[in-house]
């Protein structure tokens, strides 16, 4: 098995860890409050903005021009279709464009743009995939299991439209080639730096779970500030 693809099995536990909390599975049910759904939206929009910032980053790190193709189209795509999504998906959902103009990022959010953009800044193109792949590859995964475990309920599912839209063939399309070039990258490492790129992999997998927990509770503070 090649050395992307071994990655989610190296990372089972926080793989599968981060497809059972409640907000994935009510997601998937269609009983998650509106209320819940509304803090993701807004959260994942500022995450939108930062995750963006990685791709560029990694763009001004790349060896050729295909590497740096996927990463210009992938930063494209990002702007110019996901966060559009999101603005009407925040409009669907009752949510004020003053709101999303300034909502201001929860500590969990922040915490995780922070280590992608470190890592965006002091890694090359391999640490860097390894940072932004599970976001991508998780909601995939996610996404079809959930699809297929619910179907029976799926047409009255309010959140249908977000299931189809990351369960879609064409989307894990769109990030197909960072196994092929993570892949290329790491038969250039040591054994030691091939441990570095998966730690690096096994964080942001446990970030997105801590995005799950963190809009489910909707909590914007480690500690919760008194009133």
């Amino acid at each position: 098995m090649s050395f992307s693809k071994n990655l989610k099995i190296e990372a089972y536990d926080s793989w599968e860890k981060g497809f059972n909390p409640p907000f994935i599975q009510e997601l998937g049910k269609g009983i998650l409050a509106k209320k819940t759904f509304q803090f993701y939206l807004l959260q994942d929009y500022l995450y939108l903005f930062e995750y963006a910032k990685v791709f560029a980053l990694a763009a001004t790190k790349s060896d050729n021009e295909h590497q740096l193709f996927h990463f210009v189209e992938a930063q494209y795509s990002i702007l110019a279709t996901e966060l559009d999504l999101h603005r009407q998906y925040m409009l669907d959902y009752a949510i004020e464009k003053e709101e999303f103009n300034t909502v201001q990022p929860s500590f969990y959010n922040r915490s995780y743009t922070t280590n992608m953009l470190a890592i965006g800044h002091s890694g090359g193109v391999a640490e860097i995939i390894a940072a932004i792949l599970p976001c991508a590859w998780t909601y995939y995964d996610y996404a079809s299991r959930l699809k297929k475990r619910y179907q029976s309920s799926l047409e009255k599912n309010p959140y249908r439209s977000w299931i189809d839209l990351y369960a879609d063939p064409s989307f894990e399309k769109s990030f197909e080639w960072m196994f092929d070039l993570l892949d290329e990258l790491a038969e250039m490492k040591s054994a030691k730096e091939q441990q570095k790129v998966k730690q690096i992999f096994i964080s942001s997998l446990e970030f997105e779970y801590l995005f799950w927990e963190m809009s489910y509770y909707e909590e914007m503070n480690l500690i919760p500030l008194s009133e």
